[in-house]
């Protein structure tokens, strides 16, 4: 149960993240932009510095922006399952 919230958590404010981008392209919103990159820079760090390190294009740092959160969540997901049956064999 606790893994589900936790994912679930973190795949809805990604989900919003990527809402609020799609939104923001239509309006051209400058205080929308702030509201993305404070939702979406911390749901895929570390992950989203790759491309300023390696040199990537503007759609590339928005590509890796808008799905690297989603590695995270699978490694948050994955980890907290894994602890949960270290813990409770039989399931609680």
């Amino acid at each position: 149960m606790t893994c589900r919230v936790i994912a679930g958590l973190l795949a809805l404010a990604w989900i919003a993240g990527v809402a609020l981008f799609f939104i923001n392209m239509s309006m051209d919103n400058d205080t929308l932009d702030l509201i993305v990159a404070l939702v979406l820079t911390p749901l895929g760090l570390p992950w989203n510095l790759t491309p300023i390190f390696t040199g990537g294009s503007d759609i590339m740092r928005i590509a890796f922006a808008l799905g690297t959160p989603l590695i995270n969540i699978l490694i948050v997901w994955g980890l907290c399952r894994a602890v949960l049956r270290r813990l409770c064999p039989r399931g609680c």
